[in-house]
């Protein structure tokens, strides 16, 4: 079944205005409880995007011929044949089979043999090890939240970005860290170079530069705010669960810069999960 976007950005929004207007010792409750929750979350939206019925790419039958089986292997019987000329639309891949849907609604595996014999909408043939990677490319915006850790403390982070090339994406960010002593605000752009974006796990590395807030507690004695311009890098791990959504693993490394000769270090480490499209 697929997932209504709509339905869930609106919760999503919700669920950020009534976080945000919590006093900081509940508001880090709230945080905590996100953190306790937040694999089932992982698993619920990887378990929805994976069955999720999305238009895959279309190719053209170029041979005489084009057999389905009921299943991917050949011990599958063959119970529809497209014809040439005919279309059929790309649905998913198991190993070296492809799932199709025929103009005529049939829905069946077809072996990678057969489909590198397929052509493009532009008359070409398509090399299907790529298509995946290509669908995958192709799609240029991406927004995405995650939850880990800043130095000790429970840190939140949504982030939007497009995608400038097949190694490079822009983002930006803005994460919340809720401390015993005081909240942190960070908002930062980035440059995420992904030196191989053909791998279904691709690592990748980040650096950025932005804005850094902290504010202590109102019931701190002589306690300062601290806005200070802030310098990142950090490396990670995107993984690709299907084709809008990726999981990514990261560790980062924070520097305020709060004045000439002083500079504060923080170390994050955090999980998320992103929507691309």
């Amino acid at each position: 079944m697929r997932p209504d976007r709509r339905y869930l950005r609106e919760l999503w929004l919700l669920n950020v205005r009534v976080f945000v207007t919590r006093e900081g010792d509940e508001r880090r409750r709230i945080l905590s409880r996100f953190e306790a929750v937040f694999l089932l979350c992982l698993l619920s939206l990887g378990a929805m995007a994976a069955h999720a019925d999305e238009q895959g790419e279309q190719v053209l039958v170029a041979d005489p011929y084009l057999e389905l089986h009921t299943g991917p292997g050949r011990g599958y019987p063959i119970f529809y044949v497209a014809e040439r000329g005919e279309r059929v639309e790309i649905l998913k891949r198991h190993t070296d089979w492809f799932k199709v849907r025929t103009a005529r609604d049939k829905e069946g595996w077809v072996t990678r043999s057969q489909m590198e014999n397929t052509l493009t909408d532009a008359g070409a043939r398509k090399t299907f090890r790529d298509v995946l990677l290509d669908d995958y490319l192709q799609r240029r915006l991406e927004f995405g939240f995650s939850f880990g850790r800043f130095e000790n403390d429970p840190m939140l982070t949504a982030r939007a970005g497009y995608r400038l090339h097949d190694n490079l994406i822009a983002e930006l960010a803005i994460s919340q860290v809720t401390g015993d002593f005081s909240s942190t605000s960070l908002f930062y752009g980035a440059i995420v170079s992904q030196p191989f974006p053909e791998w279904r796990a691709s690592p990748f590395f980040t650096i950025g530069m932005g804005r850094f807030k902290n504010t202590p507690k109102a019931t701190l004695v002589s306690a300062i705010e601290t806005d200070a311009d802030l310098a990142n890098a950090g490396l990670g791990l995107r993984y690709y669960i299907t084709r809008r959504f990726i999981l990514r693993a990261e560790y980062k490394q924070h520097v305020a810069l709060i004045d000439p000769d002083r500079t504060d270090s923080y170390q994050e480490w955090s999980m998320g999960i992103s929507l691309f499209f």
